[in-house]
């Protein structure tokens, strides 16, 4: 529990170091949010397919109906946030880049669950080991930062007053640790199966926010840098991995 909130904080936290930055210095945080983004990217990517898949299939191994199978829900949480984006319109996007802003508090309330859900993937990966929470973590970390700056942005951006924006920015962040809190407290001696599947969850959730959020965006914001850093990610992962023996 103790590394579960320590790190669901320090997401939340990285989330409103983006709102300060907004505040800060504004054209300098959306100039240079695109660095991390890139970063976010590969480590998002490489998390999913080198740590949560091969862990979800080797703990749901035993599953036998293909509907109970990580694969099924590692489609299952890309179609789900494919889902609520649609229908809710959260996507993380710079301003002037989507038609989401003059829905302001629905794109904040969308920003919001989706940050719940990265608490919830958090609290996740510490149940089945310290090093798979801490890869996790560090991955939600990493894209926590930008939407920060987005989250504000958009609200701004819908003619919000900066009083209330930062109220909803605040509250998008402490999202995070109550989600890993939640997950934390509901998920203690669940079947083997079932963490499995939730860590294919949090897989597709992982696939779909780098390929249809941030891989995006570096298209939109074409930087020498991006693909270096993209692979910096990745490495950065593997890495990690190494160091932790896992």
């Amino acid at each position: 529990m103790s590394l579960t909130i320590i790190y669901s904080s320090i997401a939340g936290s990285a989330t409103i170091l983006g709102l300060l930055l907004v505040l800060w210095k504004e054209k300098w945080a959306k100039d240079n949010s695109i660095y991390l983004i890139s970063t976010a990217a590969g480590v998002l990517i490489t998390t999913a397919f080198f740590h949560l898949m091969p862990d979800a299939v080797e703990l749901a191994k035993d599953s036998e109906n293909i509907f109970y199978s990580p694969y099924f829900f590692a489609l299952l949480g890309f179609g789900v946030l494919y889902i609520l984006e649609q229908v809710v319109v959260f996507h993380t996007c710079t301003e002037g880049d989507c038609d989401a802003h003059s829905f302001g508090i629905v794109s904040a309330f969308g920003i919001g669950l989706h940050s719940l859900l990265d608490g919830i993937v958090i609290g996740v990966g510490f149940e089945v080991s310290n090093t798979i929470g801490l890869i996790t973590a560090i991955a939600v970390i990493l894209h926590e930062l930008p939407e920060g700056i987005f989250t504000l942005s958009i609200l701004l951006h819908a003619k919000m007053s900066l009083k209330k924006a930062i109220i909803y920015t605040v509250v998008v962040a402490l999202a995070t640790p109550i989600g890993a809190v939640l997950a934390n407290l509901f998920i203690k001696d669940v079947p083997q199966i079932l963490l499995g599947n939730l860590l294919a969850l949090a897989a597709g959730s992982f696939v779909y926010i780098a390929a249809s959020d941030l891989i995006p965006q570096t298209h939109k914001v074409s930087r020498k840098a991006n693909v270096p850093l993209m692979i910096l990610g990745s490495a950065f992962i593997i890495l990690i991995s190494s160091i932790f023996g896992h």
